[in-house]
Order: structure tokens, then sequence, then C-alpha cells
């Protein structure tokens, strides 16, 4: 069983998976010199994370691998090497917990970020990197304490919030999930069905349903909360994924 099975068991138990379809219109496609489509890739993950898309989260992966090969080259910035560590660490822990995570991935990813703490290890992004992808292989406390440390270093990052709130869902502590995030106004939907699969592990099904709501209120539809809500629908006999 994979990594990524391994956390959906956690978070999601008897769950059925399925493909979402890339729809172009969420994605800010515009062509560059050449009548080349070109979309950002943060943006590929940002949706690759919504839909549960592997293929955008891959297609973000090799542009951000490419940009590290190019600064170890001498052919790119520093700027844009601290942005690609941090990315692949992202996305390997979104691959991890879709169960399309790979060895290669992983090596990858660890050592960039690795090389990243080493070089400044007051950084909190490295310390973030490095956390998310030992988040994805599983070794839940080792991440903790990286995400911990780049949340002392940078207090004022909401999304390391968001990160050890999940993180708590892995560890089966929900009620330290929900201490982090409930009570707040989110400003995506990412943390609400974070909340969502942490009142559902308390059986709390209404709460969670509320959650999933909130998230599809502010844009985040697709697979997570699709996934969620068709469970939910089928164990309430509710009509929910509408």
């Amino acid at each position: 069983m994979s990594i990524g099975n391994k956390i959906k068991l956690l978070v999601l138990p008897a769950v059925f998976l399925f493909a979402s379809a890339m729809t172009a219109s969420a994605l800010s496609i515009r062509v560059v010199e050449g009548g080349v489509p070109y979309v950002e890739p943060r943006e590929l993950i940002e949706e690759g994370i919504r839909q549960g898309n592997v293929d955008l989260l891959h297609q973000a992966w090799r542009h951000y691998e490419d940009s590290l090969v190019l600064f170890e080259d001498g052919k790119a910035v520093e700027d844009e090497a601290k942005t690609g560590y941090l990315e692949l660490g992202k996305i390997y822990f979104h691959l991890s917990l879709l169960g399309y995570s790979t060895q290669s991935e992983f090596d990858t990813a660890e050592y960039y970020a690795r090389q990243a703490v080493a070089k400044n290890p007051e950084d909190s992004d490295a310390h973030r990197a490095l956390g998310l992808v030992f988040a994805g292989r599983g070794a839940f406390l080792d991440a903790y304490e990286e995400l911990t440390l780049a949340l002392y270093l940078n207090p004022s990052n909401e999304f390391l919030i968001y990160d050890l709130a999940a993180l708590h869902l892995a560890l089966r502590q929900p009620i330290k999930t929900i201490e982090y995030l409930e009570g707040h106004n989110h400003k995506n939907g990412w943390p609400y069905v974070i909340l969502a699969m942490a009142w559902t592990q308390q059986g709390q099904r209404g709460k969670a349903i509320l959650n999933l709501f909130k998230a599809r209120k502010l844009g985040f539809s697709g697979y997570w909360v699709d996934t969620m809500l068709a469970q939910l629908s089928e164990e309430l006999k509710l009509p929910l994924n509408r």
C-alpha cells in the first residue's frame, strides 16, 4: 500500500477515488511569443490540489524541477530556486495524498529541501518544504518537527497552520486540527476541507458538511469536496453533492 493510500485510510475511510477532468476555464491561460499557451505553474498546483488532478501537479513539478536544475547550472536566479524547492515539497505532499508519489519524486524533493536547509538553517520556507516532504513520506513526527520549526521562524505564515492542522489528521489527532482552524475566517477553501476531515474523524457529520459547503462557496469544489460529500451523501441518504 502506498503512503498516499495509508493517509487516505486515516483521513477518509471507505472513500472511493475518481479522476477529475481539467477545465481550461479555471486556469488563466495566456499565449507567449510563438503562439505557445502558458499557464502559471502556481495556478497548476492550485488547480491540481483542488481537482485532485495528478497531471496538473506533474506539469508544475516539471517546471520547478527544471528551474532548480537551471539554478545549479548558474542559469537561474536564487529567488526562482527558493520558490522551486518549496513548491516541489508541496507538490510531493499532495501527490502522496492522492497515492501517486514515487520514490524518485521523494528523492528529488528531499534533496533540494535539505540543500535549502543546509544553506540557510533559519529559512522558514526551507523547513516547511522538508516538513511537507516528510509528511508525504509518512514520517509524521519528523514532519511535525520541521513544520513547527518553520512556524517558529515565521509565525505569520498562515499556510503553516494549515500544514500542521493536516498533519494532526494523519496522526489521528482531530481535536488538535480543530483547535488550529475552527472559528477563523479562512481566505481559501483548503482549511475548510481539512476541518471537514477532522469533524468526520470525530463523527460530527453535520459540522463536516457545513465546512465542505464553506469550501465550495470559496470556489474550492472538485476532488476533495466532491469525494467527501459523495461519501456523506451515501451514508446519510441525502442529496448533498449538487
